[in-house]
């Protein structure tokens, strides 16, 4: 399907939300409303329930200060990519540190699917994203919501940690991770606001 045509066919399920009482997301971002949008170089899907998932790199969607969807703003950086839809060369590893005194859950997205659901019964891990991930731009949205009380013995000191390490195989199985982190978050025992949070990865 060629960009043009996907465009089209984009706006026109943008503006016919309401009489299809379907959610549309463009990169894991709720866009119910929007009009006017031309996106290029999109992969267009829909999901179990029927919900429109559109993921094209480069793009995000504006809301007003009511959360609303206004606009998307960017432009399509897929074309970046050395080659669209190959493998990566490298390893790619996703870690989570909790900490009893971080009342936080997390929702995470990979190029607008649904990946993993943090709450507060999971414990520490490192789980590997290669197979989750393909060579040049890719998007990770995380929505974090806090839980409960935060406990009164809390400080800023006090974080959990997501992050994405990069790295290589060695001969023996074992994983050598490369610093920094290519995507971290980190929220603190006081942080008590939820957010959603859209970033590119860029994949080697």
């Amino acid at each position: 399907m060629r960009p043009t045509i996907i465009a089209i066919f984009t706006a026109v399920l943008l503006t016919a939300t309401n009489a299809l009482a379907i959610d549309i997301y463009v990169n894991g971002t709720k866009a119910n409303g929007i009009k006017n949008a031309d996106l290029a170089n999109c992969t267009v899907k829909f999901d179990a329930l029927g919900n429109l998932h559109i993921i094209t790199p480069g793009y995000r969607v504006v809301m007003d200060k009511k959360g609303k969807p206004m606009r998307i703003a960017g432009s399509s950086d897929l074309g970046a990519a050395k080659t669209v839809g190959a493998k990566p060369k490298m390893r790619y590893v996703l870690l989570y540190r909790p900490n009893p005194k971080v009342a936080f859950t997390f929702q995470i997205y990979i190029n607008g699917a649904k990946f993993r659901t943090i709450d507060l019964s999971t414990g520490a891990f490192t789980i590997d994203l290669t197979n989750k991930l393909r060579s040049g731009a890719n998007q990770l949205r995380v929505i974090g919501k806090p839980s409960g009380k935060g406990p009164a013995t809390g400080t800023e000191a006090d974080v959990v940690k997501l992050r994405i390490l990069a790295g290589h195989e060695r001969a023996d199985g074992a994983f050598v991770a490369k610093h920094p982190p290519v995507w971290e978050l980190v929220r603190a025992a006081i942080d008590r606001n939820a957010i959603d949070r859209s970033s590119t990865i860029r994949v080697q």
